[in-house]
């Protein structure tokens, strides 16, 4: 079977045109495939936790930023509040403890005064109550005298009470020496006529 050379010619290009048409599809199909994968991935197996998302709208911060030195204000303020608070309380001490110990002697000059006056009351009950009102003021002056010695000495603040012969005083001020204990041992031993083992002193 002969061929022409003309019909040879064809067949060659036809089959160069086909594997070119073929050459082209085949990439073409490539690209779309790799192009579907690349897009796949890029929005379902992205890793969040492989990659930082960036957002250029800023996002609110639910928490206040706070500065050291803000901090320190905080804490100072704290502190001067509970101070503040600790020196009230410790004042509001003296003052309601003075207020009921002057009530006190009052009520029982009241008490032993309405003894002297009272035409039922025998003329030996009469002079105790006198006895008494007469104790009761020298005691009332002598811790008005102590008090006022002892705050000439420096201190802000102080309380006396005597009970049973007993004196306690408390004196306002974060610590006590030897020395200060001394001088005001010795103020109310000489005020009140106590001895000294019967005198007790605390600070507050």
């Amino acid at each position: 079977m002969k061929f022409n050379k003309e019909r040879i010619k064809q067949i060659i290009l036809s089959c160069i045109a086909f594997s070119l048409i073929l050459v082209g599809y085949l990439n073409y199909n490539y690209d779309q495939n790799n192009s579907i994968e690349v897009s796949s991935r890029t929005s379902n197996d992205i890793n969040l936790g492989d990659v930082e998302l960036v957002n250029s709208e800023p996002v609110e911060n639910s928490g206040a930023i706070v500065s050291n030195a803000e901090l320190d204000n905080t804490n100072q303020t704290t502190s001067d509040n509970s101070s503040s608070i600790k020196e009230e309380n410790i004042d509001n001490y003296f003052e309601e403890s003075r207020i009921q110990r002057d009530r006190m002697y009052s009520e029982m000059l009241e008490t032993y005064q309405k003894l002297i006056d009272s035409s039922e009351t025998p003329q030996d009950q009469k002079s105790i109550a006198a006895q008494e009102i007469s104790n009761i003021t020298s005691v009332k002056n002598g811790i008005m005298i102590s008090e006022n010695l002892i705050k000439n000495k420096g201190f802000e603040n102080v309380i006396i009470l005597v009970n049973n012969g007993k004196v306690s005083v408390v004196i306002k001020s974060s610590k006590l020496t030897q020395e200060q204990i001394s001088q005001i041992q010795n103020i109310v031993q000489r005020e009140l006529n106590i001895e000294v083992t019967n005198i007790s002193i605390s600070n507050k």
